[in-house]
């Protein structure tokens, strides 16, 4: 059932992409080029972080990296098309929080991500004792993330960068329900998330300062 799901969200994640490309008008062959870059790198990089972080100790697919290598090839594939760079970036952020929700539900089936200690309502019972469903939290509020950023890009009201700040934060304030938290203050993951965070604040600073110096011109 892991393996279905983590499947799973890599195909229903890149087909929301492509039809959200689709309705922007971009050419069929360009997508289809796309999700092919997006997949092997989405997959690649989440695979190196995962190496990195365990010393190469442990092989699994790290979500953070994940989501660099979607970045990456949105990079890349605004510089081969600039005219569908903003469709890009539109597109495969948007895709984001399905694939890490569905993939997340992988997770609760796999038991590879623990929560932390709790004895409340809905606790997961392990041999480690009563736990947080850190993996179910995670699942259910980035899939709803997807569904209100979706009614928002239909509304034409959707920022890709302004986006991605939110799903950053969500994780980092996520992180905080799991095991990695119980004896330090801030995990791996976080930091990575707090850097994506800071760096697409200032992107989005400078972006509104042209703009502002534009409208003066």
């Amino acid at each position: 059932m892991y393996r279905l799901m983590i499947l799973s969200s890599f195909v229903l994640g890149l087909l929301s992409a492509a039809f959200v490309l689709r309705r922007q008008n971009v050419k069929a062959s360009i997508i289809g080029l796309s999700v092919i870059l997006e997949m092997a790198l989405t997959f690649y990089m989440a695979l190196i972080i995962t190496a990195i972080l365990s010393g190469t100790k442990s092989c699994g697919l790290n979500s953070t990296g994940g989501a660099l290598g979607l970045i990456l090839g949105v990079i890349i594939f605004g510089l081969i098309t600039p005219q569908y760079k903003k469709d890009f970036w539109i597109a495969y952020t948007l895709s984001l929080p399905l694939m890490y929700g569905i993939g997340k539900i992988g997770c609760a089936f796999a038991g590879c991500c623990a929560g932390i200690h709790y004895d409340g309502i809905f606790h997961v019972v392990t041999d480690k004792g009563n736990l947080f469903p850190v993996q179910i939290a995670e699942a259910v509020i980035f899939i709803l993330i997807y569904i209100i950023s979706m009614i928002i890009y239909y509304k034409d009201m959707y920022d890709p960068f302004v986006a991605s700040v939110i799903y950053a934060v969500a994780k980092i304030l996520l992180d905080f329900l799991r095991d990695t938290h119980e004896g330090r203050i801030i995990s791996t993951n976080q930091m990575m998330c707090l850097t994506i965070v800071i760096i697409l604040i200032v992107y989005i600073i400078i972006r509104k300062h042209q703009r502002f110096l534009k409208k003066d011109i």
